[in-house]
């Protein structure tokens, strides 16, 4: 077999990196620690603000974060811009997420500050839902080694939030028909196969 041209080898290098961004997206939301190790290297680095160094025990803490903090996530990225560069590509994602809180009083100020619970006081009690969107940009560095592209290094940005209480409907009008809800392990609809 020959070898590809280098315009078919970036664009394969592309949908391979392309692959390891939603990979990412995909680990977090189904909390899937696994996929989350395989999307960086060993030595990786993430700085997620909450959280800087190895990018292996970034792994292990956002999703038992995510468990602990988060009744429903949802991550997804556009935008995606690459620099190619052989076996190293620069990247910006762009970054859209909705995590939906619920807890005590405590524990949503300990999420949103003082200032959000005076402003929805009414809003915030044990159980009661509350909504935290965010747009930022994920600027990653990530290398090719003997034909696996995976994340070096990642630096989250953001650029704005929005939180509020949450509006949520499950069970009138037309939401009660989607049955078919998410799950946060391997029991969500996409791992059947």
């Amino acid at each position: 077999m020959s070898a590809l041209t280098p315009e078919l080898q970036e664009l394969v290098d592309r949908q391979k990196i392309y692959h390891v961004l939603t990979s990412y997206c995909q680990a977090l939301d189904r909390c899937d620690v696994n996929l989350m190790k395989q999307v960086y290297w060993e030595d990786g680095f993430d700085d997620h603000g909450v959280f800087a160094g190895n990018a292996q025990e970034f792994a292990e803490f956002i999703i038992k974060g995510i468990q602990e903090w988060f009744e429903v996530t949802m991550h997804a990225i556009c935008n995606i811009h690459m620099e190619l560069d052989g076996d190293v590509a620069h990247t910006e994602s762009y970054l859209f997420a909705y995590h939906k809180i619920k807890g005590t009083p405590a524990k949503i100020e300990g999420w949103f500050g003082e200032e959000y619970l005076k402003k929805f006081a009414g809003h915030v009690a044990d159980g009661v839902g509350q909504d935290f969107f965010y747009g930022g940009r994920y600027c990653d560095r990530l290398e090719k080694r003997n034909g696996i592209w995976r994340i070096q290094k990642r630096v989250v940005v953001m650029d704005w939030n929005m939180n509020q209480p949450t509006s949520e409907i499950l069970s009138q009008g037309m939401f009660k028909t989607l049955a078919i809800r998410g799950k946060r392990d391997r029991s969500d609809p996409v791992y059947e196969r």
